[in-house]
């Protein structure tokens, strides 16, 4: 992250040099982009256990004796909140958060916000801010961009 860090920093001043930023006016995008890890590898994150054993060990512990996967699947509709971005993690891509993308289907992803001048076009920041809304991070890319006051 830090050599990344690094060059985004020297490419853009050199854009800087070549008079490519001017940073009168910068425009803030955020959004969602799906991560390349899947939701059937999610596991627990106190207990290391995947999905399917998770809601087993609720099932037997209901009173379902040796659910069977038709139980499991009628078992787990019934409860609510089945996932929280606090209990499970994706072992393989441990950054990516459960999510619900823009067309509505929930997913592994990561929420990326760029700050354009919008003058020239040239990026001048890229966070990628915890799980907070749009309104909440928009100081962030400000900042990244060199203006302290978040204005």
């Amino acid at each position: 992250m830090e050599t990344h860090r690094e060059l985004f920093t020297w490419v853009l001043a050199r854009l800087a040099e070549a008079g490519l930023v001017r940073g009168k006016t910068i425009g803030i995008d955020a959004t969602t982009l799906e991560a390349s890890a899947a939701m059937r590898s999610l596991v627990r994150r106190d207990t290391g256990e995947d999905y399917e054993s998770f809601v087993k060990g609720l099932a037997k512990s209901s009173g379902v004796p040796t659910p069977t996967s038709k139980d499991l699947v009628r078992f787990d509709r019934k409860r609510k909140k089945k996932t929280s971005k606090r209990d499970w993690v994706n072992p393989h891509d441990p950054e990516a958060k459960i999510t619900k993308l823009k067309n509505g289907r929930t997913r592994l992803g990561h929420k990326v916000e760029e700050a354009v001048d919008l003058e020239t076009g040239a990026a001048v920041a890229v966070t990628a801010p915890e799980e907070l809304g749009d309104t909440q991070t928009q100081p962030a890319a400000p900042r990244a961009c060199g203006d302290n006051d978040g204005s």
